[in-house]
């Protein structure tokens, strides 16, 4: 029995040995750590397979995957984000961003007016109102009034904000434009059509939601197989993925229509989806056929309709009128329905949309213009139809293109040439909100040593401590490049999934370890300095961020690369590996730039050391200090040059270190020296120097803090004894 207590005791001391190895404490103190981290929401576009969102990280969070093309949405931890992008399955990473319903305030107006400017009553007359034809309106939700009949309702969130609740009015206000009932005093344009209602806003939340939520709605409207889409909403960034999700539905013949958009703050700027060539934009007019005061005005506008003080459903069961884009919207959606109901299923999406734009009243500058597109949409009647010849317009979408996904930039269509500008806003609420832009990068510059001076003593520097590092988020698109030979590589497609302004970020894993250049040709250098877009090398231990105009035209190559290149007498002091960063244009490097570039070296005890990043002056021969900002686990500096950098303690250029190092040896050798004297009388001297090493090994050089290996020798020892004492040497009663 004294054995077998023995043989179980120690098995189980020894388990929480090998536990407390496995699991050190610095592990669970930097998940406790996390548990507090900002959580962003984003959009995970995979090369091929979703992954089981079973098999994801237990701290992402409302993950849902879609269907029709192999994305994920999700809300992670901000860290998570450069580790999510460089896992090899990922094809990009991008921040979700809100969007809003498109409409305004106006005073009241009588009743049909918006009907009778359209002429649906027309239609009406000959016998069409929308029958036949299946419509889904993604929308803030849809109360159930009774002047109206839906088909069938979806809610993205589920039973719990089902598609019926419509905390905000606008779903149902939009709705009503479209199908309301003939007998009601709000009539809808066609009040026949067979009305799907998709709630893709959260109840209590007012006009805004996450543009990735439209990807749910898109999907299930796809799947529901509608003829026609109508988005009364709009984003301000373009968004490559929920354009694919857009051009899907396209190919498979469905009509989309979307609001353009109202500016706000002299703000004119088209919102998306309206802007891409697959979407057809609509914009607003009032009851004298004046495009609104805040409608917007663009190139990409491609129909006009009522928009201003439209008499609708309200979601306290009665009426209300209501102003904007967004209002205009289902005018359009209304008469395509009538208009495909009428062709008896002889015309395709694309054909009706030809037949909308020919049969338009053409208003402001002859022809299609900015304010108007082709015109204002009206119904006309069969005996004055023009047909359906799409000659006369190329920008009626491609239903030929092969549906399948293709991750080959060159094979797919680029999106709207005419990118939103960065200070876009989104379009307008009831209440006329100001919008901020929550991406807007910081500018702040710091007054730091561009590295042509000779390194300063850190004491004398001014304390950069306060400065405010380039925010990158939510303007990021995070992306995994492809390799040709030794370089990494950006495909059309990457670049455009940028919006103006932002921030294309490069993310290598430590499987690309070899990887130390970014290849960039001369239309990719083009575009980044058009569009003004920066670029993020992302490497697991460091990051670069360049502005955009410090690419000169031409080809390009961007370089990253491990060196030992330095002072040969410092280079052994280096707190992190050194870089050399280079930037060449035509294959001839340029150094010093128009525009401070940020590095970013990751080091967990840099703040604790207080270490600094530095360059080498290759003039002076010596480090310069540039940055000792710490942010978010890593050293962060700013200089207008390339060249090459590193993290050293400031004592490493004062003499102190090389002192300490003096001081370290002649301790270490009375140390020996006292250790063999000692071992001459007691004849165990390899033993005691075995015992010295080890202790000098497992105490950290730049913490007071006893190493887990003391800590957890001590423990072990004491429990061995304790146990040996219980299970063995203590005296019998």
């Amino acid at each position: 029995m004294k054995k077998s207590l023995l043989k179980f005791g120690s098995l189980f001391l020894l388990s929480l040995l090998v536990i407390a190895f496995i699991i050190p404490s610095s592990t669970i103190l930097a998940q406790a750590e996390s548990s507090d981290e900002e959580m962003v929401d984003i959009i995970v576009r995979y090369n091929d397979t979703v992954p089981d969102e079973e098999e994801l990280d237990p701290s992402y969070k409302n993950v849902r995957s879609l269907d029709i093309l192999p994305i994920q949405t999700m809300s992670v931890p901000n860290s998570a984000v450069k580790e999510i992008s460089s896992q090899k399955n990922v094809k990009r990473v991008t921040f979700d961003q809100e969007m809003t319903t498109s409409e305004t305030n106006r005073t009241l107006s009588e009743y049909d007016w918006n009907n009778d400017l359209i002429h649906s009553f027309d239609a009406w007359d000959e016998g069409y109102t929308g029958s036949g034809v299946s419509v889904a309106v993604i929308d803030t939700g849809f109360y159930p009034h009774s002047d109206i009949t839906f088909t069938e309702g979806y809610s993205i969130f589920g039973d719990e904000d089902p598609w019926t609740s419509d905390t905000d009015g606008h779903g149902t206000h939009v709705a009503g434009i479209l199908a309301a009932a003939q007998q009601s005093p709000a009539r809808g344009v066609a009040p026949g059509v067979s009305l799907y209602g998709v709630k893709v806003y959260p109840s209590g939340k007012g006009n805004s939601t996450s543009a990735s939520n439209l990807f749910d709605g898109i999907e299930w409207a796809v799947k529901k197989g509608v003829n026609i889409i109508n988005i009364s909403s709009g984003y301000e960034e373009p968004n490559v993925d929920i354009y694919k999700a857009i051009k899907v539905a396209v190919n498979k013949g469905i009509l989309v229509i979307a609001a353009s958009g109202n500016m706000q703050d002299g703000n004119n700027t088209i919102d998306y989806p309206a802007a891409h060539d697959e979407v057809v934009a609509v914009s607003s007019v009032d009851r004298n056929s004046v495009a609104a005061s805040d409608s917007m005005s663009s190139e990409k506008n491609e129909l006009a309709a009522p928009g201003v003080t439209i008499y609708g459903l309200s979601n306290s069961g009665g009426y209300k009128n209501r102003s904007g884009t967004s209002q205009a919207t289902p005018h359009v959606s209304g008469l395509a329905a009538i208009m495909m109901q009428r062709s008896k299923g002889s015309l395709t999406a694309s054909q009706i949309r030809s037949q909308l734009q020919k049969e338009a009243l053409d208003l402001g500058a002859k022809g299609r213009d900015k304010n108007y597109g082709y015109g204002l949409v009206q119904y006309v009647s069969e005996d004055n139809s023009q047909g359906s010849d799409d000659s006369q317009t190329g920008n009626s979408g491609d239903e030929s293109e092969d549906p399948s996904e293709t991750d080959n930039g060159s094979e797919e269509e680029k999106p709207a040439s005419n990118t939103p500008d960065d200070n876009a806003e989104n379009e307008n609420n009831d209440e006329d909100p100001e919008i901020e832009n929550p991406s807007e990068e910081k500018a702040d510059k710091d007054d730091e040593s561009e590295g042509s001076a000779e390194t300063e003593n850190p004491a004398d520097k001014p304390d950069s401590s306060d400065e405010q590092e380039v925010d990158i988020s939510e303007k990021a698109v995070w992306i995994r490049p492809d390799i040709n030979e030794k370089s990494a590589v950006l495909t059309n497609e990457d670049l455009e999934s940028v919006a103006d302004n932002g921030v294309l970020a490069v993310s290598f894993d430590y499987a690309m370890d070899d990887i130390e250049q970014l290849a960039l040709s001369e239309d990719q250098i083009r575009e980044i300095r058009e569009r003004n877009i920066s670029l993020l090398i992302a490497r697991p231990d460091i990051e670069w961020l360049i502005p955009a105009n410090n690419f000169q035209k031409g080809s390009g190559t961007v370089r990253f690369t491990k060196t030992l290149t330095s002072d040969p007498d410092q280079k052994d002091l280096a707190k992190s590996e050194l870089y050399q960063f280079e930037l060449l244009a035509n294959d001839q490097p340029v150094h010093d730039f128009k525009e401070e570039m940020t590095y970013r070296f990751f080091s967990d005890l840099a703040e604790v050391d207080k270490d600094m990043l530095y360059h080498w002056n290759t003039d002076s021969e010596k480090w310069a200090e540039i940055g000792k900002l710490y942010s978010n686990g890593a050293l962060v500096g700013k200089i207008s040059q390339t060249g090459i950098l590193g993290v050293f303690s400031p004592s490493a250029f004062d003499g102190t270190a090389k002192e300490e190092d003096e001081e370290k040896e002649t301790e270490d050798k009375e140390a020996i020296t006292a250790t063999d004297t000692n071992s001459d009388s007691n004849g165990s001297s390899d033993d005691q120097e075995q015992e010295a090493e080890a202790t000098q090994a497992g105490v950290s050089e730049s913490s007071d803090t006893p190493s887990p290996l003391i800590v957890g020798g001590v423990v072990v020892l004491l429990s061995f004894g304790g146990g040996f004492y219980y299970f063995g040497g203590k005296s019998k009663p």
